[in-house]
């Protein structure tokens, strides 16, 4: 079985009729797009404001892939191993709440 993105005369008759589906892009596994998230962020860490390079600079999901997150801009940020680590896949929330303990 065949999705219609699949056969060549559907994609066509789709783009010619301006419904072609395009992909979401992937900021997670495309290395340029990566750049482009440590670039938005500064190369700073969004945790806890450490200075990062391209080589000790990580990318965090906000949404945790597992629970449904994607590989989206906005839903990476630029983490230190460190902090990236500590978050495991906690959801934002409850790792900012450890983080900030009141």
């Amino acid at each position: 079985m065949f999705l219609p993105r699949e056969i060549a005369a559907c994609r066509r008759r789709a783009d010619e009729a301006g419904g072609g589906e395009k992909p979401p892009e992937d900021f997670y596994n495309v290395r340029v797009n990566r750049r482009k998230v440590y670039e938005r962020d500064g190369h700073m860490c969004r945790y806890c404001g450490t200075p990062v390079t391209a080589y000790t600079a990580t990318l965090d999901h906000l949404t945790p892939v597992a629970a449904g997150g994607t590989n989206g801009i906005d839903n990476l940020v630029t983490a230190c191993l460190a902090c990236n680590t500590r978050k495991g896949k906690k959801p934002i929330g409850d790792f900012l709440a450890d983080q900030n303990p009141t």
